[in-house]
């Protein structure tokens, strides 16, 4: 009886955990803001306080103004811009010339000489900085990019197609093949001319003094983002299992040009649907940058329901002192006042008191950094979908990361996972059973009393002859 009290209590703590999560998150989505409220931010706050209103805009309303100036704060080069950081100068000025929203002012008489000047601007600052970034900044871009854009939900899946199609010059999908949905014949007036404002302004940097200096330099792409219809078709496919209403059209279009033109065009096309099904974002959160303000990069990304629910059982689920031990791998006491400054360098309330998310950002950030144990939890989490959302093959992520180390959980979970071959990972007994005597040997004790067992018995066998 106790216990049914206990089970009804908790069933109801979650109830009202996740309705708190939900109202938090439907709070911050109402509370938008745009490019002029950076703008009065600015001059009667402070800049710190103007960067994250226009982060917030140019992140969840897409909104290129924000992007732009976004890449003038982290952009220039003055000796004394505390904020100064070219990759993610690069990452805001490359979603600003990218933005779906600018083609609202394009059809603007009015509007189109400023828009057009802004737009030229960000191209400009985004060519140039391709040359000065090296290999290592423009992968760190390119995730960047694509992180920002998968947490738009379902449109930023699209927006990712259509970026990594071959060819994808504009925002709407009609150079995927001849027998699309989406012809250049059905476009409206307002849809061509940003058709033809885009390949206009992009022309000159393919063709101009821009890709003379790439080439001296050895920079092969004028873009992080390499077009490619395999990685085009997977973010197809990812918005198209979310319900996107207009993925179906744009991955049927591409989908039937590359089975026709590419060679190996059914396997490209085969493969993009099965790495749909276990894509990932490259980060586990933004990451906090390393300019010389000290204010770490926000981030955000909005949660659905399925990640709501993955942080309410957070709450209660998350691996024994996984928390505890995380903060002290981090530097913080687990006290109220090393919480306090745990949460303080989140740029969060510190309230002393960490909610479930603050709880897996330090199992995150330890993992990151290193901390085997850390990164066993991690991959715990994975595998259940506690904090994070479930995804195997990013639990066989983290378990390697921690067996790299000889960390005996982990080997033995990865034992599990090749035993029981659950979604996204390819059943391999000999390897569980590989990776079991590895934990056993490493001194993970229920493999070691496993294999105490299977030895006892085989030793109270009769001998075969």
């Amino acid at each position: 009886m106790g216990g049914t009290k206990r089970f009804k209590a908790a069933g109801r703590a979650a109830i009202f955990a996740l309705i708190g999560i939900s109202g938090a998150v439907l709070g911050a989505a109402v509370a938008s803001a745009d490019y002029t409220d950076g703008v009065i931010a600015q001059k009667r706050i402070s800049q710190e306080a103007a960067i994250r209103i226009w982060r917030k805009s140019a992140w969840n309303d897409d909104d290129y103004l924000s992007q732009i100036q976004l890449g003038d704060v982290y952009g220039a080069e003055n000796g004394d811009n505390k904020f100064y950081d070219p990759v993610e100068s690069y990452v805001w000025y490359y979603l600003a010339t990218h933005s779906a929203r600018v083609w609202e002012h394009v059809g603007d008489g009015y509007a189109r000489r400023v828009v057009s000047n802004d737009f030229h601007r960000a191209l400009v600052h985004e060519n140039k900085l391709m040359v000065l970034l090296s290999a290592e900044e423009r992968q760190e871009a390119r995730n960047r990019i694509v992180y920002i854009l998968s947490c738009r939900g379902a449109d930023g899946f699209v927006r990712l197609g259509q970026i990594h199609a071959t060819g994808a010059n504009n925002a709407y999908g009609n150079e995927f093949a001849n027998d699309s949905p989406a012809t250049y014949g059905g476009l409206s007036e307002m849809a061509r001319s940003y058709d033809s404002f885009r390949r206009n302004s992009e022309h000159e940097f393919e063709y101009g003094q821009e890709a003379q200096a790439r080439q001296m330099m050895g920079v092969e792409s004028s873009s992080v983002i390499v077009r490619n219809d395999g990685e085009a078709l997977t973010y197809f496919h990812i918005a198209d299992n979310m319900g996107h209403p207009l993925a179906r059209e744009y991955l049927r279009g591409l989908e039937r040009g590359v089975r026709r033109q590419r060679p190996l065009g059914d396997r490209i096309a085969e493969d993009a649907a099965q790495k749909a099904r276990y894509w990932s974002a490259p980060f586990e959160f933004y990451p906090a940058g390393t300019n010389a303000s000290g204010v770490p990069y926000t981030d955000e990304c909005y949660a659905g329901l399925d990640k709501q629910r993955a942080l309410v059982l957070a709450a209660t689920g998350l691996p024994a002192h996984a928390v505890e031990h995380a903060l002290v791998f981090l530097g913080w006491t687990p006290t109220a006042q090393g919480v306090q400054r745990y949460q303080s360098s989140l740029v969060d309330a510190p309230t002393g008191r960490l909610t479930a998310q603050e709880s897996v950002r330090a199992i995150q950030t330890a993992a990151m950094r290193g901390d085997a144990q850390s990164q066993n939890a991690l991959g715990v989490m994975y595998a259940h979908g506690i904090g994070v959302l479930r995804n195997f093959v990013r639990a066989e992520f983290w378990f390697k990361k921690a067996a790299d180390q000889r960390y005996g959980a982990a080997l033995y979970h990865l034992g599990v996972l090749y035993k029981v071959g659950p979604d996204g990972i390819h059943q391999d007994l000999s390897k569980a059973n590989d990776y079991f005597t590895a934990s056993a040997l490493a001194g993970f004790r229920p493999t070691m009393n496993q294999l105490g067992d299977l030895l006892a018995l085989a030793a109270s066998r009769p001998p075969q002859h």
